[in-house]
């Protein structure tokens, strides 16, 4: 008979680095509902947390406020409002800290201006990547790992 082994005996924080590629809403809904959920269960066993989000590439358009004039003008995405409301929800709660890619803003065409509130700018958010794992923080990729990601509830 298998036994569970306690996996959290004596951690007292997780430290984690989110990589944000997918241009996939459901995909990138799903995976920051995961993160706040995981960010809730490490709370309730009384275990500190550290994220950061880190977001890159296609997925620069789920941290603007309009689509409009960017290389994403045209692309209709039906969950922004939600993505908007859960990525407020875990700036403001303090579980995570969301960094935008300053040269992937510029790739996208995106100004500064048109960021959303709960994200800050950092020039190439490889290097904060590569500076986090060299701290610790597990690296945790999300890009585009199925053909139709399942709608979080």
């Amino acid at each position: 008979m298998a036994i569970a082994a306690d996996y959290f005996a004596g951690l007292k924080r997780a430290t984690a680095v989110y990589d944000f590629t997918t241009g996939d809403e459901n995909m990138f809904f799903d995976r920051i509902s995961l993160i706040k959920l995981t960010a809730n269960s490490f709370h309730q066993r009384g275990i500190e947390t550290d994220f950061v989000i880190l977001i890159h590439g296609p997925s620069t358009k789920f941290v603007t406020q309009s689509q409009d004039g960017t290389k994403f003008d045209g692309q209709v995405v039906a969950r922004l409002a939600e993505i908007h409301a859960l990525m407020t929800e875990l700036d403001e709660s303090g579980d995570a800290r969301i960094v935008t890619c300053g040269i992937a803003m510029g790739r996208h065409l995106v100004g500064k201006g048109n960021l959303m509130a709960f994200t800050v700018v950092e020039e190439n958010v490889s290097e904060i990547s590569i500076a986090l794992q060299n701290k610790g923080y597990a690296y945790m990729q999300v890009d585009l790992m199925a053909e139709n990601p399942a709608k979080a509830s």
